[in-house]
């Protein structure tokens, strides 16, 4: 190097000044030498650089980075100058306390922005999905094999659980009741308290928990498994819409299946809940049915029914809008597949929440 790169500092006058070609080729030495200066001296208030000094932009943001808080006055030549003004260094904030409440909130907020984000992407899947069963209803595109196909899948092979299952609660609520009847003197009443919460809450509630256990993590696992594999990726290149093959035919299958699903899966807790008034009160099949006709209205059959398809809808929705979430690989799709699950079982208890409202109010 001809002209080599020399600084003095004069703490006299509180004063640095550097001559010589400062670049990059500047021993390692020498550029911590003026760093421990620039850091150490902060009473340095002139800097000059002399007439015959070179520097590039490496060495000009060597130096701004080295500078302490105390900004000195620099002098020199208009072309320093301008590398130095191109030398643009921008300060990182300090780091937040890694406090526990700190954490806390923090950890708080991103839930509740997951969340609503979450939310108003399902509500408009919701809505997309419901706009094009619409479109294709109202021009028979409906596709009767995927349609069929479903039904079979997500009905008719759930049927035996969903019917044992059925069965099984409304035996151990007919008990119950009729125990705690039984010891206030109205055994009577057993009858008609099993069959309305068969009718009203038992038959579809649990049929409904059966099926979103078995039909949403089916349907997230499907289409997570199509999102990993890129084939919802091809099925966009041919002009497939994903929404119009892959969940109107899961969605219209349990809106149509579920209130077939119901009325079995009523009758199967009526017949749970007759063998355990049987065994507990004694009383026989006729006089069970000839109480039922005198005590049981149609409307809640009806209400049972009326809330198959809105279970169905949940489950399908739900179970869809989850395996279009799924991006990553296979440990994402075990995840969404359960968070599916979970979300399906939330939906239909505040929609068999909803009806039970409604129809406290409406007296029926």
């Amino acid at each position: 190097m001809t002209n080599p790169p020399i600084f003095h500092y004069y703490p006299e006058h509180n004063r640095l000044t550097l001559e010589g070609v400062w670049d990059f080729r500047v021993p390692k030495a020498t550029l911590k030498a003026l760093k421990n200066i620039l850091e150490s001296n902060n009473n340095i208030q002139f800097i000059e650089f002399l007439p015959d000094t070179k520097i590039d932009l490496a060495f000009g943001i060597f130096f701004k980075q080295s500078l302490s808080k105390h900004t000195p006055q620099i002098l020199a030549q208009k072309r320093i100058e301008e590398i130095l003004a191109q030398c643009i260094i921008t300060k990182t904030p300090p780091a937040p306390k890694s406090n526990l409440i700190y954490r806390f909130f923090e950890t708080l907020g991103k839930e509740v922005e997951k969340f609503f984000t979450s939310f108003l992407d399902f509500v408009n899947f919701v809505g997309m999905s419901f706009y094009y069963l619409f479109m294709c209803l109202c021009r028979g595109e409906i596709r009767i094999a995927p349609l069929l196909y479903h039904i079979n899948e997500s009905g008719f092979k759930a049927l035996p659980v969903s019917l044992l299952t059925a069965a099984i609660v409304g035996f151990a609520i007919a008990l119950q009741g009729a125990i705690q009847l039984e010891s206030m003197g109205a055994p009577m009443l057993s009858v008609e308290t099993t069959a309305k919460l068969s009718l009203r809450e038992m038959g579809p509630f649990i049929l409904a928990l059966i099926i979103a256990g078995r039909s949403a993590s089916s349907f997230t696992a499907q289409i997570g498994v199509m999102q990993i594999t890129e084939e919802i990726d091809a099925m966009k290149t041919m002009h497939f819409h994903p929404v119009s093959f892959l969940v109107i035919p899961r969605l219209f299958a349990l809106i149509l299946v579920m209130p077939l699903l119901v009325f079995l899966a009523d009758a199967c807790s009526l017949a749970g809940g007759m063998v355990a008034v049987y065994m507990q009160l004694g009383i026989d099949v006729n006089a069970y049915i000839e109480r039922f006709y005198e005590t049981i209205d149609w409307s809640h059959f009806w209400i049972g029914i009326v809330k198959a398809p809105f279970f169905g809808a949940a489950i399908a929705l739900v179970g869809c809008f989850r395996g279009f979430c799924i991006k990553e690989d296979t440990q994402e799709l075990g995840r969404v597949t359960t968070i599916s699950v979970v979300n399906a079982l939330f939906w239909i208890i505040t929609i068999d929440a909803v009806f039970s409202f409604i129809t406290s109010k409406l007296g029926i």
